[in-house]
């Protein structure tokens, strides 16, 4: 029989085995995946299954070298199984060892059945490869058999509570000082466990003290298990210390959170008693003039904010979040307002309590209206401005509800005369007029009236459900009879009128700017009618007005745009039917508007000056014109350009005329120009010597329109013109009103005597004709020889060119 020699082992395979345990032990500890959650798990499997080969690729070879240190002769036939079986057993143990190490959490419970389980499994696989390699040499030891069993079982819980603490402290980037004496211990009794299952069942020689030491790797290992025991407690201890300073911190943060929060933070116990305040709070008790602590906050603040407070603090001690504001009086009687910001405190989800950060939002509130008034009020009247008034009215226009909106009237009123006021005493002066007329307007609203400010002195009103028409005239009437009378300011009496536009909702527009705008139209119809009279919006004035406004916006380009055009009106002889002269008429072809008579845009060209350059291109275009004509061959005729009153008062006009003759080498006796009778009402020595200088220039000139104007017939003669042009006025009634017939055969007696040539404007019939060839007016100029035609049609007119000699 082959006996078992302790202390004659192959030392070197001992050591082999020892170095193979301890890196399967370090593996399994230090490279064991800590738990994540199921999403990034995954990314870690790879890893995992490589962790579990290594370990039990170690702890296999651990197994196979204890056998072959002990120096007893093995079944080699069974020797290629044995290391298969070796590696099967050593792969179950490592894989449950580490997957339980993985789980979350562990109860002592849990060690102990994992332990028995792996250990259960070592011992088997570790008895069968014993029996199976030393077959011939087993004899049974109860006594050994047992403790070798009590031992491993005892020791594989120790081992899987030691690595699932470790795996722990590790994801929490703990690291023990005694986590190297583990893994030595660890490794020490995992090569012991083979041993252990050899000492226990094979025979060893003689009975003497030496011969005992088979029992040395048990007490080696009952060794390592009480170290094993003991390395648990310094992991809990450093996990534990951590944890401690983390809590401590955790605590410090929370109380410099509190104490030294620019807000009042108070905490409630859960029946709403406030227990404890920060400095900001201490301050806030004080500026209440009371304390805080020991009271609900309801208790602080009165009326309506305590319900609403109590409300609150209900709402937060049922686990929910809330915020409030509300207001608080002061121990000055000064009232506060309070931002208030709750949450719940929620303990293992038991309700403990709650917490407030409270903020005296006070100044910044009264910030707020101030904003408000500044925006939404005029800061003279204390009226609604502009924006607040177009707002309310959107919001009259587009309901938030379903239902459509009412019917209401808007006003539009604006002081007459008002500017006059302000330049003669002053802007001081004539805020306290707007002011006083402010007062005067809101007086005459009915309760549910709207009055806003619209800037300057013009002031809105709206009225809801005003719409039959009886009323709203009512209500005019009113707003224009408030201003009748003189009304003191101050130390003056002032005397303003109002004019006042009305406009309807629905009728007069759908949206509010659509209806300011309308309102304001209609105001501005009534300022045209003679101020101090309200006036309904009228779509037809307004498309009118519209259309002055486009005109005014799009003459000054006109002329660049090439929308300009002259027309030719013949002068004719009744006597003979031949042509004498043509008029140039200015005619402006508008891309929207169409064909635009002269007297709609020509006093706007008056009023804003562009009269001027539009009066040198005309005379520029018609000399051109004629020295066409004249470069064609026909036989031309004088041709008369109209002068304004403005024009003729420029210094500059003679220069101006005779500097574009030079340039286009015209022929002066084809020039007429013509001027009304309203000019000599202005400056007459300057028209008097510009009308000489023409003369001199052999430029002729006649007086337009006459009859209509204010001359005076006594220094007619000593004007320096060659014509006179009868009113078509007077023409129109010649042969119907005796009074006209009578006008006209005095200026034509009247121009006979003083050698000035007659022509008269606007004869339209026969009867006329024949009735100035009685009178002995021979120059006539009307739709009865032609209309005004453009320069293409004109030449028709003229006698043509004589033909080509071939």
């Amino acid at each position: 029989m082959t006996y078992l020699e302790p202390l004659q082992m192959n030392w070197l395979q001992l050591a082999i085995a020892f170095v193979a345990s301890l890196v399967g032990t370090a593996v399994i500890t230090l490279g064991s995946v800590p738990s994540q959650t199921s999403a990034r798990r995954s990314q870690y499997q790879t890893f995992y299954h490589i962790t579990v080969w290594i370990g039990a690729i170690a702890f296999s070879l651990s197994h196979m070298f204890v056998p072959l240190a002990l120096n007893v002769p093995v079944a080699p036939h069974y020797y290629v199984i044995h290391i298969l079986f070796t590696f099967a057993g050593c792969y179950a143990a490592t894989y449950f060892g580490i997957w339980y190490a993985r789980l979350p959490r562990n109860k002592t419970a849990h060690y102990i059945r994992t332990g028995f389980a792996i250990g259960a499994t070592i011992l088997i696989f570790d008895y069968l490869n014993t029996l199976f390699l030393f077959r011939g040499a087993i004899v049974f030891r109860p006594g050994l058999l047992l403790l070798t069993i009590i031992i491993v079982l005892f020791l594989c819980p120790a081992l899987v509570r030691l690595l699932a603490l470790s795996n722990r402290n590790r994801e929490l980037n703990l690291y023990s000082k005694t986590t190297i004496p583990g893994i030595l211990l660890v490794a020490a009794a995992l090569m012991g466990f083979p041993m252990l299952t050899a000492f226990s069942v094979l025979p060893v020689e003689g009975t003497t003290v030496i011969s005992y030491a088979f029992l040395l790797p048990h007490i080696l290992t009952m060794l390592v298990s009480i170290g094993l025991l003991m390395i648990p407690d310094t992991y809990h201890d450093t996990r534990q210390n951590v944890q401690n300073q983390r809590i401590m911190e955790t605590e410090q943060h929370y109380m410099s959170l509190f104490e030294y929060n620019p807000d009042c933070v108070l905490a409630f116990d859960d029946k709403g008693i406030i227990t404890m305040q920060n400095r900001q709070a201490e301050h806030l008790a004080k500026t209440l003039g009371r304390p805080l602590v020991g009271f609900a906050f309801s208790d602080v603040v009165q009326g309506e904010s305590r319900e609403a407070a109590a409300a609150h603090y209900k709402q937060v001690l049922q686990g929910k979040s809330a915020e409030l504001e509300l207001q608080a009086p002061a121990a000055d009687g000064a009232l506060l307002t309070l931002s208030l910001t709750s949450l719940p405190i929620v303990i293992e989800g038991s309700l403990q309590g709650a917490y407030s950060i409270i903020k005296d939002i006070t100044r910044s509130k009264k910030d707020q209206e101030t904003i408000w008034h500044l925006a939404y009020e005029d800061e003279l009247t204390g009226l609604s401005n502009r924006r607040s008034f177009q707002n309310f009215l959107s919001a009259c226009t587009q309901p938030e509800d379903d239902e459509p909106a009412g019917a209401f009237t808007v006003f539009f009123i604006d002081l007459d005369r008002f500017k006059r006021v302000n330049d003669l005493f002053g802007h001081a002066f004539g805020d306290e007029v707007i002011k006083t007329a402010a007062a005067k307007l809101k007086s005459c609203l009915p309760p549910h009236g709207t009055i806003a400010r619209m800037g300057g002195d013009e002031f809105t009103i709206l009225i809801p459900e005003l719409n039959e028409r009886e009323d709203i005239e009512q209500l005019g009437s009113r707003l224009v009879d408030e201003f009748t009378q003189p009304f003191p300011v101050g130390h003056h009496t002032v005397k303003l009128s109002a004019s006042v536009g009305i406009a309807r909702y629905p009728e007069d527009g759908s949206d509010a700017d659509l209806l300011i705008k309308r309102a304001d139209a209609a105001m501005y119809d009534a300022k045209q009618n003679g101020s101090a009279q309200y006036q309904f919006y009228d779509a037809k004035r307004d498309q009118t007005s519209m259309e002055q406004i486009t005109l005014e916006n799009d003459l000054e380009d006109s002329i660049q745009k090439n929308q300009m055009q002259l027309y030719y009106q013949p002068k004719m002889d009744i006597r003979t039917g031949e042509m004498t002269g043509v008029e140039a008429l200015l005619r402006w072809n508008h891309p929207e508007l169409g064909m635009v008579p002269p007297d709609r845009f020509i006093p706007l060209a008056e009023k804003s000056g562009f009269i001027v350059p539009l009066e040198q291109w005309v005379l520029r275009t018609a000399l051109e014109q004629i020295k066409q004509w004249e470069a064609d061959g026909y036989s031309v005729v004088p041709v008369a350009v109209n002068i304004s009153q403005i024009h003729l008062m420029k210094p500059t006009i003679f220069q101006s005329i005779t500097s574009t003759i030079k340039e286009l080498d015209f022929d002066t006796r084809l020039l007429e120009l013509e001027i009304t009778e309203s000019a000599m009402m202005y400056n007459e020595e300057h028209v008097i010597q510009i009308l000489n200088d023409l003369k001199r220039a052999g430029i002729s000139v006649s007086m337009d329109d006459f009859g209509t104007g204010y001359s005076s017939l006594s220094y007619l003669h000593s004007l320096p013109i060659q014509c006179l042009k009868i009113d078509r006025s007077f023409i129109k009634k010649l042969t119907t009103d005796a009074d006209s017939r009578a006008i006209a055969e005095m200026i034509i007696s009247m121009a006979r005597q003083l050698n000035l040539t007659i022509v008269a404007e606007g004869v339209e019939t026969e009867d006329q004709v024949g009735l100035l060839k009685e009178l002995q007016c021979f120059n006539a100029q009307g739709y009865f020889y032609s209309k005004p035609m453009p320069a293409n049609d004109m030449i028709h007119q003229f006698t043509p060119p004589p033909p080509v000699a071939m």
